[in-house]
Formats: structure tokens, sequence, C-alpha cells
């Protein structure tokens, strides 16, 4: 194709730049003009994201005409919801200029629209770049290929790309989807978390809309626990290292990593059936545009942590790695007795082939060399750095390669000094029961590498690899003292976890416009999370009459234990849209295909020293510090005996098999009235395995589901202007249990610190989701919305704590639920505070100052069955881990030129039951804890920055409440973190 009008594009080029990409004056209708007598044509087009061929709403089109006869007609447009435009124009040929904030400026043409015709054409924005490449100084023009025109004499633009500003991961590109979508959901953009300071996805997704943060891990969507919430990797679902949980913690992710993070409160069926509170959809950063290189550096300080003295003991000399060099492995004698699944026995006359005395006693004496005692030791400040590099090449005229690669360290120290009591039920109300000082120190080690590489054959193919590696090592060390079951003693445990988790993503995005713009897309996942806890040490000193400790002779004295998780999981999904086009109308087909493979295997053996002889239960020895009660002199047939303790429940195997199949309509009527429905069909096959390895003829409890579900959902959207929308929506979806949740095996929940039971019966739960949402956006940038939600459970699954068990918690089916609330947000520059009365006379940047500000009000019921749950003090209550109220403000500045900006942050949200009550003891409660941080960035010169991070500036305590009584309470503290960066 020639180029003959080239000055004429150049001319509306400068134009375009010389208004600095001014926001546009919106027309519905196009002026008159010369032109305007002559017959009339239409253009339709289409406005698409060239990352993901998804619709780019609110792109100012611009409609120049560029022949003689039409030479003075000019029409802008607004791209909708769906990224769909349309105009009448005169016979002739035109250009058409696309600006949308975050994306290249696209400027194509020679357009040729016949009298009577419509002329159909797709504007796909530009390749982004890498938020660390900032904005490039360079404007460069080049000529794209165009089309050959078709039987109905229409074509594709030609015309010149404008490689101009790009930020990944900008509000306005996150803010477009969120507009986009069918359904309620809210977005954050790297831009938006860069504000925020926050280091991990968990931390900075409880700035959004209705979400609550737990235990500084788990997001609780609407209220609803962790298990009603679901997190995927770039469109596939991860598996979990933590066992105690079904959902993986989202504090293993650095935000360093996230492209952004989009937050889906409403169904739709190319997603997985599991879905509760909402799906968290967290990204990856993609191939930047141009070279780019970063490295930072980071200091923090942790008040009542940093320089102050702590509990630790002797660990490996590779944990600051976050890998233990062996030092807390099994001995090797000891995994050489108990390999294959062999339990440790001791020989008898019934079981000749157990233990001899001396092999006992060399495996007791290996066991204990890792060695029981705690020190006090100063702990260091929080240090950390991270770096990242990317490049992107042409090869030939279409071709493209690039790559984008990050790791990063952090090594922080963590102290809290609490009081835990219980109480228990009588006449008089609430008595006191146990009451405990506990003093806990953590030592964080995070680790996290990444590798994206993108491969673009032509703009209709692209391809991409991604591999992530995200490590988080725990070394803990709690020494709890006080009155526990009526007597004076000293706990003190000493524990090292090391959770994985390694993606490798392989995807691929294809257009084929000869198959009516065919858009298929495919991405197979190999995921593995695995769990380490090697060696966790636990022991028990009693305090005597005369207030000495002595080494305790109850069962629970002492315990060691290793366990390990391994989690496999492999998913292939395929997904499809065909797009028709009806005179005004349009419709998208939508179908797909998942297979989901999961495996896991869960292991623990359980050691410890039984007082066998006279050496055991010498007062003299009793008394030693740990290190010399179990010293190799005290170890043997007259004094201490290793036992293995391993309970019948404490291994298990379980498998997943899931087949679904989707198809979906989306149907966009008059560019107004969008009505998206479809279902989706999920085969699960789930099955949990607990066997007793000291009983291998025992039969195994064997629980699962083998099930069939369709779940359909409908939702509507009435876009009743350019800037305003109303949506509903409809679904129905369930949870699953998860495989800990099936087995009986107990383990200890980290937010409760108490034992949890599994429950072979548990059966899946059904939600029924309904969604009511009035959006306005002021700009691409600033919004305001306002909504309502109800879901409907069956059979929802609750914690419960066991009748006579102290402290034991199980799960169980409740009959149903019910969990309603509504949401406001809204986002907002401050430049019309210039004119307020009272305002007009100060002189300040208001432009530059920005407020953010959301609040969800939120109730649920639940229900028991009196004839299962008699025992539990309440059969209708709110839902375990609902808070009624959840609120943020964001307030920020930014200097006109960029060099600065600072954000200053508050959180809230509302008490929220813990525990719940048995025996007629109330409920525990979580008190509700207010957060204020503030963040400050500094550019110092063109390379360097300097950025500081307050966080929890209010320090209130953390308190847990039963009634009138207190059962936990501790102060986070307050914390800075300083950060020097350079790019290149």
């Amino acid at each position: 194709m020639s180029y003959p009008r080239l000055p004429l594009r150049r001319t509306i080029l400068s134009v375009v730049l010389a208004a600095g990409l001014a926001q546009p004056a919106f027309a519905a209708d196009p002026p008159a003009s010369a032109g305007a007598a002559q017959s009339q044509g239409v253009i339709r087009g289409l406005v698409l994201n060239a990352r993901d061929q998804q619709p780019v709403a609110s792109t100012r089109v611009s409609v120049q005409g560029m022949s003689a006869a039409v030479q003075s007609f000019s029409l802008d447009l607004v791209s909708d919801a769906q990224g769909r435009f349309q105009a009448s124009v005169p016979a002739g040929e035109f250009g058409l200029t696309a600006e949308a904030p975050g994306f290249d400026l696209l400027i194509q043409d020679g357009l040729a629209v016949r009298s009577g015709a419509t002329v159909d054409t797709t504007l796909t924005l530009g390749a982004p770049a890498a938020a660390d490449a900032a904005v490039s100084p360079d404007i460069g023009i080049s000529p794209a290929d165009g089309a050959a025109p078709s039987a109905d004499g229409t074509q594709k633009l030609g015309g010149v790309n404008v490689r101009g500003n790009y930020q990944r991961g900008g509000q306005a590109l996150y803010l477009d989807e969120k507009r986009a979508s069918p359904v309620v959901a809210e977005t954050l953009g790297a831009e938006q978390i860069a504000r925020t300071g926050d280091s991990d996805a968990a931390t900075t997704l409880k700035r959004v809309t209705g979400l609550t943060l737990v235990d500084g891990r788990f997001i609780y969507v609407r209220g609803l626990g962790e298990r009603y919430s679901s997190v995927s990797l770039n469109g596939a679902p991860i598996p979990s290292p933590d066992p105690t949980r079904r959902v993986v913690p989202l504090d293993l992710f650095p935000t360093d990593l996230l492209d952004g993070v989009v937050v889906q409160k409403g169904y739709t069926p190319d997603m997985p059936g599991e879905f509760g509170g909402g799906a968290v959809l967290l990204r990856t950063r993609d191939v930047p545009s141009k070279f780019f290189f970063r490295i930072n550096g980071t200091l923090g300080y942790h008040d009542g942590t940093s320089f102050d003295d702590g509990y630790t003991y002797e660990g490996g000399g590779h944990d600051w790695t976050g890998h233990d060099d062996g030092t807390r492995a099994l001995p090797d004698s000891l995994a050489a007795a108990t390999a294959g699944g062999a339990v440790l026995r001791p020989q008898t006359p019934l079981n000749p082939n157990g233990a001899t005395p001396a092999q006992l006693e060399r495996y007791g004496e290996d066991a204990a060399a890792g060695g029981y005692d705690v020190k006090r030791e100063t702990l260091a400040p929080d240090m950390g750095f991270s770096a990242a590099i990317g490049n992107r090449w042409n090869i030939g005229e279409q071709s493209k390669f690039g790559f984008t690669a990050a790791v990063r360290y952090n090594q922080a120290w963590d102290r809290n000094e609490e009081v835990r009591r219980t109480f228990q039920a009588s006449s008089a109300g609430l008595e006191p029961a146990d009451n405990l000082a506990v003093d806990d120190t953590r030592r964080n080690i995070d680790f996290s590498a990444f590798l994206n590489l993108g491969y673009e054959l032509s703009p209709q193919h692209r391809f991409n690899a991604t591999s992530v590696l995200l490590r988080q090592s725990e070394d803990r060390t709690k020494l709890s003292e006080g009155i526990q079951d009526e007597q004076q003693a000293r706990f003190t445990e000493l524990r090292w976890t090391e959770n994985q988790l390694f993606a490798q993503q392989l995807g691929g995005n294809h257009l084929f416009p000869a198959a009516h713009d065919l858009a298929l897309d495919w991405q197979y996942t190999w995921a593995r999370a695995t769990r380490d806890e090697p060696d966790t040490r636990k022991y028990r000193y009693d305090r005597e009459a005369d207030g000495s400790l002595v080494f305790s002779q109850r069962s629970d004295s002492n315990q060691m234990t290793w366990a390990e998780l391994d989690d496999h999981q492999r998913d292939l999904n395929i997904k499809g849209k065909l797009p028709f086009d009806f005179d005004g109308t349009t419709l998208d087909i939508a179908f797909g295909g998942e297979k989901t493979k999961r495996n896991r295997d869960a292991s623990l053996r359980s050691f410890s020293f039984s007082a066998a002889g006279p050496v055991a239960r010498d007062p003299a020895v009793l008394a030693l510090p740990i290190d010399q009660v179990l010293s190799p002199e005290h170890i043997g047939p007259d004094g201490f005996v290793l036992t293995e303790s391993t309970l019948p429940t404490d291994n298990y195997f379980a498998r997943q098999d899931l087949t679904a199949w989707f198809l979906g309509l989306d149907a966009n009527i008059a560019y107004k009235y969008r009505i998206a429905i479809g279902a989706r069909r999920e085969k699960n096959d789930q099955a949990v395995t607990t066997f007793a390895l000291s009983n291998p003829e025992a039969p195994p409890v064997v629980a699962g589901e083998d099930t069939n579900s369709t779940l359909p959902s409908a939702a509507f959207t009435w876009a009743y202007s350019d800037n305003g929308q109303l949506r509903a929506s409809y679904s129905k979806t369930l949870s699953r249990p998860d495989f800990r949740e099936l087995s009986p095996a107990p383990y200890l929940d980290p937010l409760l610190d108490v034992q949890v039971v599994g429950n072979p019966d548990l059966v899946s739960a059904s939600i029924r989701n309904y969604d009511l949402r009035w959006e306005y956006y002021f700009s691409p940038v600033e919004t305001f919305s306002i909504g309502a939600f109800l879901k409907e459970f069956e059979n929802p699954i609750e914690k419960t704590r066991l009748p006579g068990s102290g402290v034991l918690l199980s799960l169980d089916n409740a009959q149903s639920a019910r969990n309603y609330g509504i949401e406001l947000d809204v986002s907002k520059g401050l430049e019309f505070v210039a004119d307020w009365p009272g305002f007009r006379h100060i002189h300040g940047d208001w432009a530059n100052w920005n407020v953010g500000f959301n609040y969800a009000r939120i109730k649920s019921t639940i229900q028991l069955d009196p004839l299962d749950a008699s025992f539990q003090t309440n059969l209708n209550r709110p839902m375990q881990g609902q808070s009624p109220y959840v609120a943020n403000v964001q307030i920020g500045h930014q200097a006109g030129d960029g060099s600065s900006e600072a954000t200053l942050l508050y959180n809230v949200s509302g008490r929220r039951i813990a525990a719940v009550g048995v025996a007629s003891q109330p409920d525990i409660y979580e008190e509700a804890f207010r957060q204020l941080d503030f963040q400050y960035r500094r550019n110092l010169g063109d390379a360097w920055s300097f950025k500081v991070r307050l966080r929890n500036l209010l320090d209130p305590a953390a308190r847990y409440t039963q009634g009138p009584e207190t059962t936990r309470e501790y102060k986070k503290g307050r914390a800075a973190m300083f950060t020097l960066e350079w790019k290149g």
C-alpha cells in the first residue's frame, strides 16, 4: 500500500502531540461540514488490547477526513464498555487516531468508505512497555502493513503507529478492564500498588473494597473465609504449600512480580466452579518494549524487635538463605530404621525384629544431637534487595522476542509478647482456666525468582513461557509460661518451616481473521507446592512449689516431628471466542474446556523421649538445662529412650481429577445493553486416603466425592451514558472440601494456634450469588460505584469446637447461611476543590492531589442443625471470620513533574468471630484493628530514587475477646522501611 498523504499524517500527529494528549471533546454526532450533505457510510470499529485481545473501553477515537471531498470532516468518539465505536461519515477516505490512557497513541489511515456501505475495522493498541521503563522520551513513526480490500471493498486500516508514553500496570488500564468486565470486579494495577508501598499481594489486597486481611496472609472477600476464595496465577489455579489452608497464602507473592491483580466478585463460566466470595487473579509482568534494568536495597526497622533482644536457637549455617543445610534433617541412623514407612518399635519377644536397646540408644543420641536450648540475642534490622532486567528485540518485519527476569530476597525479624487466656463456663459466668505469657520470635526469609519469555510471531500469534519460584522460610522460637491444666509450666517450641511454590506456564494467544476473527487462547501450567518442617522440637518444664523448674514427667513433656508435604498440579485450559456483528448488535460466543490433575502426599513422623529407667526420674537430672537432660549419658535403657509417637491419622495421600467445559454468549445491543449468559459443567473425582503406619493391615480411611455439577450464570449491563452503567448478575457456584479438611489427621491452625481435626463426612457447599451495582466514571482514572450483593449457602463448611475437647476444633456442614451487604467505592482527583468558596484564594496544586475511599457493610447469618450441633452455644450467628464492616481511605499527592509522591493509607475492619463457642461459652471475637500507613518517594536525579514506608503508625493492640474477657492481646509494633533504587 502506498502512502501519498504522509504530510497529512504528520500534521495529525503534530496536532495531537502539541495538545499534550489532552482530554477529548466528546461528540455524539458529526458536526456540520461540507461533506455532511453527501451520501453517508458507516465506520464500525473495535478497540483491543494487544496484550490479551481484550476490549479497551473509554478510548478516544478521532475520525479525520483525508480525501479532498471530506478534508473538513472530523469527529471525536469514545469506545463503549466493550471497546466498540460507530460513526456515520460521508463517502470518502478517512484516517483514525486512537488514544487511551496507559497505551501507545495509534494513528491509522487509508480507510475508504463508499456510499451506503458499512466498514468494519479493529484497532489494536500497541504493545505495552515495562513499568520499570517508565516514560520513553522517543517518539517514532513507522508504517503499518495494510490489508488488501475484501470482497465488499472494506479493508483493515494501514497507517502509522506512534510509539509514545506507556507504563505497564497503569491505573487507567486496569480501571478500564473493571469497566469492560461483564460482572462486578475490582482491579489494582502495578501503578496503584506502587503507591501503597506494600511488599506482598496479601497486604495490598486489603486496600480493595470489601476485602479483609487475616493473619497477614489470607484474604477474606466480602467477609467470607479464605476457603471461599480462590487464587489463580495468570489464569491458572495453583496449589497451596500450606497444608492448613485450601488457598495459597498471598503473602507468598511479592508485588515486584505483579503487573496487576483483579478480584472478580461476580462469577463467569470460564472460571473454576469453586467460587464463593470471589476469585483473586494474579498477573505477572510481561515482556517490556525496550531494555530496562532496576536494582534496589531495603533496610527496615521494627519497633520492639529491631536491635532488641529476642529468643533464638542454634540452627544451620545456611539459614540466612532460607534453606536448612541438613542440620535439622532426620538423622541417617533413624532415617534408615524408618525407611519405607517402617515404624520404630523396640525388640520384644513378640517383636523379635524390633530395635535393640543399643540401637535405640544410638537413634536417641543422634536425634538429640540437634540441640534444644534457646538463647537471647540482639535481633538485626530487616534487610533485602531486588533486581529486574528485561529487553525486547525485533526479528524481521513482524516477529518480536523479549524477556523479563526478576529476583528478590528479604529477611525480617518479628517479636511479639502477648497474653493468652482460656475460660470455662460456670454458674457464675466465665471462670479463668489457662493463663500464659507468650514470647514469640520469628525470622522470615523470603526469596523469589521470575522469568518471562515472550515471542510474537505476528500481531495475531503470540507465545509466552513463564517460570515462577517463590520460597518463604520461617524460623520460630516460642516460649510460653504460666498456668495450663492447673500446673505452672514453661513451654518451648522450636520450629523451622520451608514453603515453596514453583510454577511453569506455557501459553499462546491466536487471532484468525480468515475464520471470522476467531480468537483462541491456551495455557498449560505445571505447579508444585512443597512444605518441609524438619525437626520441630517441643518440650516442657514444670514449676515446683519452691519456684524451680524441672523437666516434665508428663506424657506431653517433649516431642520431635519431621513433616513434609508435596502437592503436584497440572492444568490445561483452552478458551475460544467467536465474534458476530448484526447491524448494531454484536454477539460473542465464548467456549472452552479445562483439565486439572492434582496429587498430594503428606507425611509426618513424631518421636519423643520416654522415661525408661531411674536416671530419667532423678530430680538432680530433671533440674538440669534441656541439653544436659537429653545428653548422651542420660539416653539409654537406664534413662531416656526414644519412642515413636506418630498417630494413625498423621499420614495421607490425595488426588483430584477435574474436567470442565463451558459455553457463554455475550451480546451487546445498540452499544447500550449487554447480556452475558453461560454455563459450566464440571466433573470432579476427588479422594483422600488416610492410613496408619503403625498398622498397615488396618483399612485406610477414604473420603471424597465423584460428582457432576452444572453451574449457570447470567449478567446484564446497561450503559445508559458514556460515563455511567448499571450491572446485575446471578450465578450458582460451589465450595468443595479441601484434602486436609477431609482427612481425620489433626493439624495446627497457625491463626488460632489450636489443633484442628478433619471430617471425612464433609460435602460440598452450594452457593447462589446475586450482585447489583451502579458505576460512574468521571475520567479514565476516576470512578464512583455503589452496589449490593447477596449470597445464599447450602451446607456451608465451618470450623466448630468439639465438645469436651478443650480447644480441639473440627469441621462440619451447617444447614444454611446468608451473606449480604453493600459496597461503596470512590476514587477522585481534587482539582475541583479550587472552585469551592473559601478555597479560591488558596493557591495549592489541587490537581495533583487525589483521594480514594471504599466501604463495605456486611451481614451474615448461619443456621446449624440442632440435632448435630446441640453443644454449640449459638445455633444462629454470623459466619466465622465475617467482619461487619471494612473501610479504606487513601490520600495521595504527586508533584507535577513526577519527582515525588506521598500517600497516606488507613484501613479498618470490624470485629469478627475467630472461634465459635461451645457448652454455653460465648464465641471468641477478633476485635477491630485500625492501621495507618504512609509512603513517600523522591527521585534523586534521573536514575536514583529514595522511598520511605511507615507501617502501623497508630499501633493499636490486637485483641481477642470472649464475652467480657480478653483471651489474647498483643501489639504488632510500628515499622519503617527505607529503599534506595537505581534504574538504568
